[in-house]
């Protein structure tokens, strides 16, 4: 055998190592589309689940918990905190006992749901609370092996991951989930 016949079946088989290497690695927007898919499946199934709810008794506001289980198995948790300038839904999405994706829809109010008209033509306000001036920001947050690997930001941009809010915000998620589940644990 020549060397330039070895030499090119060794580059052959570096190339095929390189390409099997490469190609077992996730790659980001897969992974985004598998979660998106997983967490349409979990909704679309959510009357097959059976559902646990208790009331949130670390939360400040009014709160609920609900649960979806498929047999033993979490499927999806919603937290629902109900305060006089705002509401807000955290929906928590399982997949193997993973999170897989966090939903936070918050609803933030003009004025205090108690700042009535006559409240505030009472002070001389010409502003008072209006449901129909609510705003609402949606987050989305994007996990793998329990790691955030994307956050889409209310103004439907993606936060880099290289800034201090975006490190800051997996753990308090992963312990919001956490919190949540463990009460819902409490009730069973």
């Amino acid at each position: 055998m020549s060397v330039q016949y070895m030499r090119n079946i060794l580059s052959l088989s570096l190339a095929v190592l390189l390409l099997s290497v490469t190609s077992c690695k996730k790659k980001p927007e897969d992974m985004i589309a598998n979660i998106n898919k997983e967490q349409a499946k979990i909704d679309a199934k959510l009357a097959d689940y059976t559902l646990r709810s208790v009331d949130d008794i670390v939360s400040q506001d009014h709160g609920v918990i609900k649960g979806y289980y498929k047999e033993k198995e979490v499927k999806k948790v919603v937290a629902e905190h109900y305060g006089e300038k705002g509401r807000k839904f955290d929906a928590f999405y399982f997949d193997d006992g993973m999170l897989i994706m966090v939903v936070s829809e918050e609803y933030i109010y003009n004025r205090s749901m108690k700042y009535t008209e006559e409240v505030a033509r009472a002070s001389g306000d010409s502003v008072w609370y209006d449901d129909s001036k609510t705003k609402r920001e949606v987050n989305k947050y994007y996990f793998d092996d329990n790691k955030l690997i994307k956050w889409t930001g209310a103004n439907k941009n993606d936060v880099p991951s290289n800034v201090a809010d975006f490190t800051q915000k997996e753990p308090l998620l992963l312990a919001n989930a956490i919190l949540a589940l463990k009460q819902l644990k409490t009730e069973e």
